[in-house]
């Protein structure tokens, strides 16, 4: 008896650190991390899944007292937040994207209740959302966030995780990765929408007894539906560069965290 309780006194804190990584991942990644996820279904998955991954990726930690368990713990949440963010960060572009369309197409106040951040977003960015979860989840990518959960203690062991300035630099860098997929998804629905607006200013100098703000408004919505049923097949072929630079993104906070 008395060996089965040091061997679980050994075992413990290991498998603390271990659950603490995943839950803290699991609650920020896409897809797995959106409120509409229930809490008790995330904390009854990162407590299966650590019992599942503790045996075959962790090796012994050793853990003198409360404080080293207590700074360990802290340490491995950080890092599961820090990965978790980068694998959802290219998730949040398409939201920025969405917001510069709605704008331009002139539904930036028309908003709708988000259910998986219980926010007002507007009706383009939750649309490209559920697109790109579709196509995310058709492609079988999220095997990568299934993946992600497990190897990334062979790259960053336990007890071992270190927070350095390249780190910094390389989460902050990650602004302006966001910015690009923004902008790379939202320019040609924006340089679409321009051309419009101009079209429409021409149409007003040259008929100025027509009244423009009433043709405006339902044709700017008109061409934004367009350009949304466009998006369709724009997804289908930036989809597979967007998904490589989730990997590489989120294999570079790895690296650099061990």
């Amino acid at each position: 008896m008395y060996e089965l309780v040091n061997r679980i006194s050994e075992l413990l804190p290991g498998y603390m650190l271990t659950f603490f990584r995943i839950t803290s991942m699991l609650m920020v990644m896409p897809i797995f991390g959106y409120v509409n996820v229930p809490v008790r279904v995330r904390l009854a998955f990162g407590f299966v899944l650590s019992l599942v991954i503790f045996p075959v990726v962790t090796s012994y930690v050793h853990i003198g007292n409360v404080e080293e368990l207590l700074l360990g713990v802290s340490r491995e949440i950080f890092i599961g937040l820090i990965t978790g963010f980068g694998a959802r960060l290219v998730f949040e572009g398409f939201y920025m994207a969405g917001s510069f369309i709605g704008r331009q197409v002139g539904l930036g106040i028309a908003n709708v209740m988000d259910p998986s951040s219980r926010q007002q977003l507007p009706i383009v960015s939750n649309f490209w959302l559920v697109l790109l979860i579709v196509y995310f989840l058709t492609a079988n990518a999220h095997y990568y966030l299934i993946e992600v959960l497990v190897r990334n203690f062979n790259v960053v062991p336990l007890g071992e995780g270190s927070l350095n300035a390249a780190l910094g630099r390389h989460v902050v860098s990650g602004g302006s990765l966001f910015f690009s997929i923004a902008l790379r998804m939202a320019v040609p629905a924006m340089v679409f929408l321009l051309l419009v607006d101009i079209a429409i200013s021409f149409t007003a100098r040259v008929m100025p007894q027509m009244n423009i703000f009433f043709v405006t408004l339902p044709l700017k919505i008109f061409t934004g539906i367009v350009v949304l049923i466009i998006s369709l097949d724009i997804f289908q072929v930036v989809f597979g560069s967007f998904y490589g630079e989730l990997v590489e993104y989120v294999n570079g906070i790895l690296l650099l965290m061990r």
